[in-house]
């Protein structure tokens, strides 16, 4: 095992752990020293890897929105590597792009579909969950560092938006938003069911969140 991947483990564990905390406790309530000791670890262990809580609260943001793109990236790959593509309701010309479907419930279909084989990485666990939602109300009192989120979210949608853009490309769909506004608005979606499994299941260890739109 090198260096390299022990200091990764690390850094997950204490990503879990502070997770484990906000959840618990909220950002703003939880010390450094908690999370360690949730995670087994000294302070030393703790700033050998994040400068202070806020850095590890960007870590945190920037692993969620690395997993999204990774998830989009996936879709688009198996896309790429199916034979027949998936294209059942928008064939392609021999030498020319798929067409978009006309009929509405067509491009719903199509919508679905992608949303369907999308593996979220966002979480599915009730801690997970409210520690997100911690730290995007715990940011929101705190201009630097929403500032701070919001440039590591942009420079992960960039590649987002260009990954949906070629995945609908592939099914032969546009979206008649602007691009960046359908994700949000799916984005939106999840968040709220994300919240409404919660609220329906708060002691339960892993919640199903509806994807359905």
């Amino acid at each position: 095992m090198t260096i390299s991947t022990r200091r990764q483990r690390t850094r997950a564990a204490l990503q879990e752990a502070a997770l484990t905390v906000f959840a618990r406790r909220g950002v703003a309530g939880a010390s450094i020293e908690e999370i360690c000791e949730e995670g087994g670890f000294t302070r030393g262990a703790f700033y050998s890897n994040y400068a202070t809580k806020d850095e590890l609260v960007l870590a945190i943001i920037d692993e969620e929105f690395a997993l999204t793109v990774a998830g989009a990236s996936d879709i688009k790959e198996r896309l790429d590597g199916s034979e027949d593509g998936d294209r059942d309701e928008a064939r392609a010309d021999d030498d020319g792009p798929a067409r978009a479907p006309a009929d509405p419930d067509a491009q719903r279909n199509v919508l679905r579909r992608a949303l369907d084989q999308f593996r979220f990485p966002f979480t599915s666990t009730p801690t997970r969950i409210i520690a997100i939602r911690d730290i995007e109300v715990h940011s929101l009192r705190h201009p630097e560092l929403r500032a701070r989120l919001d440039a590591v979210m942009d420079s992960h949608k960039e590649r987002l938006y260009t990954t949906v853009s070629d995945i609908l490309t592939h099914y032969g769909a546009r979206s008649t938003v602007p691009l960046r506004t359908l994700v949000d608005i799916c984005h939106s979606c999840y968040d709220t069911a994300a919240t409404e499994a919660v609220v329906t299941h708060p002691a339960a260890e892993a919640v199903d969140v509806d994807r359905s739109l």
